[in-house]
């Protein structure tokens, strides 16, 4: 692991440049004093992550920036999808709190004149780039205390889950692209000029009610958001 995030660093920092030829196995082990068998389970971590790549007989090469993001086309959870591809996620809060609804949130959650939400804004980084501000809000009577919950660095699914029993088995999603706000790129470190992808999503529990909604404004310079259909 330690190698593994050594050479990550190196290239998400920008010291092994794009294309270029990775030493051999056999010149890993002997430069950090490992075993080929330990550089070998490294490198096909950096493979599954996206970060490199290799070619039969020729070696490693470090890969292009551009990189699938499939949380969009899942019910799994940002953090989730990019723990299960061994990438990194940083989450910042910025806001947690328990409020009355907005009325495009009471629309989109379908909820009562008295309801409240849990209000959370999140900003969160992939490999220590900035990649994603979402807004979220959650039904407080389905989540009593989440507003008080410690959310820092921890994925709101999973917490969801383990905490409250709630199964998210479905979701619809719109995607835009739009250009943000100054109060959103100075928190997210973008241009004036660059668009953003904007994901609004609702997510379902089995018995059909809405658990969450979410609006996330997306960076992708450095990443796709891949969709699977099927018929």
């Amino acid at each position: 692991m330690q190698f593994r995030d050594t050479l990550r660093a190196r290239i998400l920092q920008g010291e092994l440049a794009v294309g270029s030829k990775l030493p051999t196995e056999a010149e890993f082990g002997e430069q950090f004093g490992i075993s080929r068998i330990v550089v070998r389970e490294a490198l096909a971590d950096l493979v599954r992550s996206g970060l490199i790549y290799k070619i039969r007989g020729q070696g490693a090469f470090v890969a292009a920036r551009e990189r699938d993001e499939d949380f969009v086309s899942t019910v799994l959870g940002f953090s989730d999808e990019m723990a299960r591809k061994g990438r990194t996620v940083r989450t910042q809060v910025l806001q947690q709190e328990l409020r009355a609804p907005t009325e495009h949130e009471v629309q989109m959650l379908t909820l009562g004149a008295d309801a409240q939400v849990v209000a959370l804004r999140r900003l969160r980084s992939v490999d220590g780039e900035l990649q994603l501000l979402v807004t979220t809000a959650v039904p407080a009577d389905l989540a009593p205390g989440l507003h008080r919950t410690r959310l820092e660095n921890r994925s709101l699914y999973d917490v969801l889950r383990r905490q409250y029993g709630m199964r998210i088995v479905k979701a619809e999603r719109w995607i835009d692209a739009v250009l943000p706000d100054a109060a959103s790129r100075e928190l997210l470190g973008v241009a004036a000029d660059e668009p953003l992808l904007r994901i609004e999503s609702i997510a379902y529990g089995a018995n059909g009610r809405p658990l969450e909604y979410y609006e996330a404004l997306h960076r992708c310079q450095a990443s796709r958001l891949h969709v699977k259909t099927t018929t």
